[in-house]
């Protein structure tokens, strides 16, 4: 999308000084952000404005990069070690036991795998994802499995469609990050989760400093163009601060990628081995940027952050 406002500006006739007074954002993060280097998304909403470019549009562009990169995973999803972890998922549902007469919401649902550990326990589990395919998928697996309590439904994390207060229980594990506007889709769990009731949060966060924090997101948007940002801890705490959210409880760990399957599961074709080359790079010279990237026996290896969060909606 940098391109198309380098384009609009120049079309304008404004300098980066115009655009930065004119949109409230600084010189410096305008010259990032032309660089093609990620910003938050408040100053990108604000350029985009600024430069009377339609934002909603690009939203609903960025949702059609989502559609497109699910539906391509979506056959061989559950395949992947990252996704069919058993142990992270029975932390996530244990975090909201019991699930007894609970509704309950997994919001990016992918395949349902999520969907059918909790459906054991809960009363029925609306299993949410925005790719056709992988509804698809979760309609295939439902029959296989006969369960008649998981309910797949295509839709956006930013436009839910249900009824306030309709959800006892929300979950949303490795979407966040995939979000164009996590503040507008807290929004939405806010208006459908019952007072009292429980959002749990899981995903990947990056390190607090920027530059690591840059690349890290960098190196899974080359991997995954519906990859948007991994937010860092404090943002992601600070967000759900401001949607009202209380009794905050944080778990942190980390997970071990290998390059090979991490490439894998979004069906990346590194040609040219341009993105294992510099991972690789890293790992041997150094700095680990807060991935502690390792190259051994031909191997490449790198941790990313979890985090598990569990708040409750006061309203």
């Amino acid at each position: 999308m940098y391109e198309k406002t380098i384009e609009v500006r120049k079309e304008k006739k404004l300098t980066q000084k115009e655009l930065a007074k004119l949109s409230g954002v600084s010189i410096k993060t305008i010259n990032r952000y032309e660089n093609g280097i990620k910003i938050s998304f408040d100053s990108e909403k604000k350029i985009l404005e600024a430069l009377d470019i339609d934002f909603i549009n690009y939203c609903n562009i960025n949702n059609e990069r989502n559609k497109m990169s699910f539906d391509k995973q979506a056959e061989e999803y559950e395949e992947s070690k990252y996704i069919n972890q058993k142990n992270s998922v029975l932390q996530l549902i244990n975090k909201g036991y019991p699930y007894k007469e609970k509704r309950v919401l997994d919001l990016g649902a992918g395949t349902g795998f999520v969907s059918r550990e909790i459906s054991k326990f809960a009363k029925e589990v609306y299993a949410v994802d925005i790719s056709d395919l992988m509804i698809k998928k979760i309609e295939i697996l439902n029959q296989e499995n006969n369960l008649e309590n998981v309910i797949p439904v295509k839709g956006d994390a930013h436009n839910l469609k249900f009824e306030d207060n309709f959800f006892d229980t929300v979950i949303t594990r490795l979407t966040f990050h995939h979000l164009k506007d996590v503040k507008k889709a807290l929004k939405e769990i806010k208006r459908v989760l019952k007072n009292f009731g429980e959002l749990i949060i899981v995903d990947i966060i990056t390190s607090e400093k920027d530059d690591e924090a840059e690349l890290q997101n960098s190196f899974d948007k080359i991997r995954d163009f519906s990859h948007n940002k991994f937010l860092k801890l404090n943002e992601l705490k600070k967000i759900i601060k401001e949607e009202n959210f209380y009794n905050v409880e944080i778990d942190i760990w980390k997970e071990e990628r290998v390059f090979k399957d991490w490439i894998k599961l979004a069906k990346y074709k590194d040609e040219g081995e341009v993105l294992f080359n510099l991972m690789k790079y890293f790992a041997i010279n150094g700095p680990k940027l807060g991935l502690d990237l390792e190259y051994k026996d031909f191997k490449l290896t790198f941790k990313q952050k979890m985090v598990l969060i569990k708040v409750i909606n006061i309203k």
